[in-house]
C-alpha cells in the first residue's frame, strides 16, 4: 500500500481548525475567518502614588476584589499621628469663644456709653473709643474663625496624605499576580500587584481586509469559547478599528461580553458567529 505524502497528512491535521459552524448547524470552510481571543476588560498594574515601605497586603493571587477595597497598606504611623493632632486642632473652638466673649463685653460697654452720651453725661470721644474696640473685637472673632477653618483644611490634607498610604482597587476584578510582600520598599514606578476586570470581557477579533465594512458597532454576535470552556454567549460590537494593518491586511474588532460571576475565563481562544453567517474560526 502506498503511503500518502507527508504534506497530505499535515493538511488533513490542520484543515479542521479552519472550519466553522454556520447558523444552520452545518460545518463549512470560512475563507474569511480571523482570530479571536477573550481578554480582560481592564488589566491594572496597581502601584502607589507615594513612596514607602509596604506594611501589609490584604489579598493574594486569585482573590476577587471590589472597587475601592483596600488591597495593600503602606507604613503610616506618622501620618496617623498627624491626622489625630490636626483633628484636635480643627475641633478646638476655644479661641473663637474667648474672642466672642470679649466682643460681647465691649459691645455692652459701648451700648451703655452711647446711652450716657445721648443724655449728655458722657462725651462722644469715649464712645468713639469703645466703638473702635467693638470693630477690633469683630475682626479678632473673624480671625479666630478663619484660623479654625484653616485647621480644618489642614486636617483634611493630613487625612488625604494618610489615604495615599492605603492602596485601593480601582475596579471590580480578580488579582492575577502579587509582586510585592510586606516589608518591601515601594516607589512611584513600583507595581504591587496586577488586577484584571473580568466582567465584562473584551472579545478581540482580527479579521481580514475583505470583511471591512461588514461589521458595524452595535452588531450582535455570539461568542463560542474554545473547549473545554465551551458554550455560546451573546456579545455586542463596541469597536471597529478605523485603521487597517497594512502589513497583514487585517483590522481589529472588539466585542463586549458580559461575564457575571466570572464563569468565563479570560485568555481563551474563541469563535464568533453572526446571524446568517458562518462562524469566525478560532
Amino acid at each position: 500500500m502506498r503511503r500518502p505524502p507527508i504534506l497530505t497528512l499535515l493538511l488533513l491535521c490542520v484543515a479542521p481548525a479552519a472550519w466553522g459552524q454556520g447558523a444552520s448547524g452545518d460545518r463549512r470552510l470560512d475563507p474569511l475567518a480571523g482570530t479571536c481571543v477573550i481578554k480582560p476588560h481592564i488589566t491594572v498594574q496597581l502601584g502607589s502614588p507615594v513612596s514607602g515601605v509596604l506594611s501589609s497586603t490584604a489579598v493574594d493571587r486569585g482573590d476577587k476584589v471590589k472597587q475601592g477595597q483596600v488591597v495593600a497598606q503602606l507604613e503610616s504611623s506618622i501620618e496617623q499621628a498627624t491626622v489625630a493632632l490636626d483633628r484636635i486642632r480643627a475641633s478646638n473652638d476655644a479661641a473663637v469663644k474667648v474672642e466672642q466673649a470679649d466682643l460681647e463685653l465691649v459691645q455692652r460697654e459701648a451700648d451703655r456709653k452711647k446711652s450716657l452720651v445721648e443724655k449728655g453725661i458722657a462725651n462722644q470721644n469715649s464712645l468713639d473709643e469703645l466703638e473702635t474696640k467693638v470693630r477690633e473685637g469683630q475682626l479678632r472673632v473673624r480671625q479666630a474663625r478663619t484660623e479654625q477653618q484653616l485647621a480644618g483644611l489642614t486636617a483634611d490634607r493630613s487625612e488625604r496624605a494618610l489615604a495615599l498610604k492605603q492602596i485601593r482597587s480601582p475596579v471590580d476584578g480578580v488579582v492575577i499576580e502579587r509582586k510585592l510582600s510586606a516589608g518591601e520598599f515601594i516607589h512611584e514606578q513600583t507595581s504591587i500587584m496586577t488586577i484584571a476586570q473580568v466582567d465584562p470581557l473584551n472579545v478581540e477579533l482580527v479579521l481580514p481586509l475583505e470583511r471591512y465594512g461588514e461589521i458595524k458597532a452595535g452588531m450582535q454576535g455570539v461568542v463560542h469559547p474554545a473547549a473545554p470552556v465551551g458554550g455560546a454567549y451573546d456579545a455586542v460590537v463596541a469597536v471597529v478599528d478605523p485603521v487597517i494593518d497594512a502589513a497583514s491586511d487585517t483590522f481589529g474588532v472588539r466585542l463586549i461580553l458580559h461575564n457575571p460571576g466570572g464563569t468565563i475565563p479570560a485568555g481563551v481562544r474563541c469563535a464568533v458567529s453572526w446571524k446568517n453567517e458562518p462562524m469566525v474560526k478560532r
